[in-house]
């Protein structure tokens, strides 16, 4: 699915249709709320400064897998992340923020509008990786988050989407 996606901050919106046939686009759905995606993010963001000039880079902030108003983790409280299910896009927006505050995140950080609707479409939920090549097609799916979140099988995979 191409769609298109404001950033955190407001400032830019992405159409992935606009960049289909330029370069591979490499999608990182995440929330603050999942410690894995919290942990393994920095790798993501070292595979993106290495391949910057040779790959679309973006993260995709998704719907929270543990809020403070749910299933919440002991983990995320011992680490001051105690973060409310969002009820707007604004209130997604500013978690967002928060996020891309917390994880230095240098890759534009898009926000799923409230419906989740490219969250649903990706299965993006709690965190997963992408690989979209040069025709639009997904060339990479990583497994579902917390243990599918793996940076280095999405690298091998850009590696094999640039070689084509």
């Amino acid at each position: 699915m191409l769609f298109r996606s404001k950033s955190h901050d407001g400032r830019q919106t992405i159409r992935l249709v606009d960049l289909v046939g330029r370069k591979p686009i490499v999608l990182t759905f995440g929330n603050i709320t999942c410690g894995r995606f919290r942990e393994r993010f920095p790798g993501v963001e070292a595979i993106r400064e290495r391949f910057r000039d040779e790959a679309f880079f973006f993260t995709i902030y998704v719907r929270e897998e543990h809020p403070s108003d749910g299933w919440i983790l002991p983990a995320n409280i011992r680490a001051g992340i105690e973060v409310a299910q969002p009820r707007s896009s604004d209130e997604r927006r500013a978690v967002a923020t928060r996020c891309h505050t917390l994880l230095k995140c240098k890759m534009p950080l898009l926000v799923d509008d409230i419906d989740d609707r490219v969250g649903n479409a990706y299965s993006g939920l709690p965190a997963r990786l992408y690989v979209i090549d040069r025709t639009g097609q997904v060339a990479y799916q990583s497994g579902r988050g917390p243990w599918g979140f793996q940076p280095g099988e999405m690298e091998q995979a850009l590696v094999m989407c640039l070689m084509e």
